[in-house]
């Protein structure tokens, strides 16, 4: 009796998931991905990164797939930032709206309690990093760097970028 009592699946409010309540996955309408690709490709030009010419696409939106089945607040945090940059960019012009989100002190305030601040925290920052892990690094010399570590350390190849230590900087 006791095998089959370890046998039998449990119930499945017991399963360890995220969101056992979620059954389907959130997509992420048209309108939302086109404003965060424009945000991802704007943060590429801003910080003058060297991206792949294919697949960006597809990975930010794995990479939105992905945060929003971890947390479903990120769904709401897309949504957030959409607007942010649509409120700014009527205020600002577009390219002062992308630069003040990419650099606005006030959206680097702890915790984030603007909807500047949850923009830039949330979506920009980790498109940032997103960026930089898909090619990004190449930007600043690296020579294999498909992601955050960059491959072996030979002489006069680093893989990324020097350490400027005080006796390097003689």
């Amino acid at each position: 009796m006791t095998t089959e009592l370890a046998m039998e699946t449990p119930p499945s409010y017991e399963l360890e998931t995220p969101y056992p309540y979620l059954e389907d996955a959130l997509d992420i309408d048209q309108t939302t991905f086109d404003s965060m690709f424009k945000l991802f490709t704007k943060i590429a030009e801003h910080w003058q990164l060297e991206l792949p010419k294919s697949g960006q696409e597809s990975q930010l939106l794995v990479f939105m797939q992905n945060r929003m089945k971890l947390n479903l607040s990120y769904y709401a945090e897309y949504k957030n930032a959409v607007c942010v940059i649509k409120e700014m960019t009527q205020q600002l012009g577009e390219e002062q709206a992308y630069i003040k989100l990419l650099t606005d002190p006030a959206a680097a305030i702890t915790p984030p309690t603007t909807r500047l601040a949850r923009a830039r925290q949330k979506v920009s920052n980790e498109f940032i990093t997103l960026a930089l892990s898909i090619g990004g690094f190449k930007t600043f010399g690296a020579k294999n760097a498909l992601g955050f570590i960059g491959g072996a350390n030979i002489k006069d190849q680093t893989p990324y970028r020097d350490y400027q230590g005080v006796d390097n900087a003689k």
